[in-house]
């Protein structure tokens, strides 16, 4: 495992709800972690419930984003050249990049925007059907399936863009003044 991967594996984030019932968190490689404080789960309705972990999915990305863009930018520790026009028209489509996703039983559904912007949506009745530890593996499940889509399609974008058959877009495959990192991530 590389340097910049092994700084990657220290990114911890954690969001809670403003009223510290439900807590997540992300970590290493998209490892991600929920609970909820004793009796927390099950005392607001479905969407409500659905509407808080929209909010707490959005807010640990943000947390999560900035600490990988920090860990990054000191890695490579050279600023990116000015964006060209197909750069920003990449980025421009990278920004409206929406994907979704589904937990195996169908309880939980995410709908995420470039990963900033995030939506769950819970099935009619399912505090009702499920146990809490049920109900945390569903959505875990639907929040990595979500996560892998858009990595997919993303990469999809960028190979669109770049032609990914050497691996990187030409801007992360040069270091300082343009030299090649020989290192691909």
């Amino acid at each position: 495992m590389g340097e910049l991967a092994r700084l990657l594996e220290r990114i911890d984030a954690e969001a809670t709800t403003p009223d510290g019932q439900i807590r997540a968190r992300l970590s290493g490689r998209m490892q991600l972690a929920l609970e909820f404080r004793p009796r927390a789960y099950g005392s607001c309705a479905d969407a409500e419930l659905g509407r808080r972990l929209s909010r707490i999915a959005t807010m640990l990305w943000v947390r999560y984003h900035r600490e990988y863009v920090e860990v990054e930018n000191s890695f490579l520790g050279f600023p990116e050249p000015d964006p060209d026009p197909e750069d920003r028209r990449f980025e421009q489509e990278a920004e409206e990049l929406t994907v979704s996703a589904s937990s195996p039983g169908g309880w939980v559904t995410m709908t995420s925007r470039a990963l900033a912007f995030w939506t769950v949506d819970l099935a009619a009745g399912t505090q009702r059907s499920l146990a809490q530890d049920r109900f945390v593996t569903e959505v875990l499940a639907a929040g990595s399936a979500t996560i892998t889509a858009y990595r997919s399609a993303r990469m999809r974008l960028l190979d669109r863009y770049y032609d990914l058959a050497d691996g990187l877009p030409p801007w992360r495959r040069s270091g300082p003044a343009g030299r090649p990192t020989g290192e691909r991530w």
